[in-house]
């Protein structure tokens, strides 16, 4: 007989929920540590709720691994899928899109968004997608220090492998900034791009992604680019 287990989980604001589920789908699953073991095929069911939006998103999950730890501990390896009841997580999308709408300092709301991303380039540190709109994307560098291709004017491209072939967003870098890490002197750098004219098949996989309906299979892997290397690439 399958197992079934539902968890709730509260969040103070809609972007931090779309963030943990973007950050969460991205990685294809996760780890939890119990004090008892399930067994393989336990199905879970991940609430996430946030004030404002009476319906929950609701994540599917798999328990496919489990491992006993030292101290009488197990740790359960969870492999999400999206399902089919898309009510809490159209909501949601909804509420956020209308909260950006309606403070008028943008021209296309956000999405946050969360993907690991890496440049061919030797010794280039990682970058973090952490937000999207279909007017341009924001990303964080994992480095103490932005890197010298990362300049205001230089040509960005970002390419996302999506089920439906790779999403390539071409553009340039509009700004830049170096942000102090909460509580600590450290600082993550982090800089914007604008899109330039996208393609139609470009811009409706750009689309289904800002609704989160067509998603990259994971774990999620975007490249970027700078420079002649960005304009080579571009379709």
């Amino acid at each position: 007989m399958t197992t079934n287990v539902r968890l709730k989980v509260a969040y103070k604001t809609p972007q931090s929920l779309v963030g943990e589920y973007t950050r969460s789908m991205s990685r294809g699953g996760v780890t939890l540590e119990t004090r008892r073991g399930l067994p393989l095929g336990t199905l879970f069911t991940f609430e996430m709720h946030v004030g404002g939006v009476p319906r929950p998103v609701e994540v599917l999950g798999e328990v496919v691994q489990v491992e006993r730890m030292g101290d009488s501990r197990f740790r359960l390896t969870v492999r999400y899928d999206a399902g089919h009841e898309r009510g809490g997580l159209d909501a949601v999308l909804q509420h956020i899109f209308a909260q950006e709408d309606a403070t008028g300092l943008r021209r296309f709301p956000r999405l946050p968004l969360h993907v690991r991303a890496l440049d061919d380039r030797p010794q280039s540190p990682g970058f973090v997608v952490r937000d999207i709109s279909r007017g341009g994307v924001g990303l964080e560098v994992e480095a103490p220090a932005l890197p010298r291709m990362v300049q205001i004017g230089a040509p960005f491209l970002l390419e996302l492998e999506m089920r439906e072939g790779p999403l390539m967003l071409h553009g340039e870098v509009v700004w830049t900034s170096t942000v102090p890490r909460q509580g600590s002197d450290a600082v993550t750098p982090g800089f914007g791009a604008t899109f330039g004219r996208l393609r139609p098949e470009m811009l409706a996989r750009l689309e289904a992604l800002m609704a989160l309906e067509a998603l990259p299979p994971a774990p999620w892997q975007a490249r970027v680019s700078f420079g002649l290397d960005a304009v080579s690439r571009m379709p």
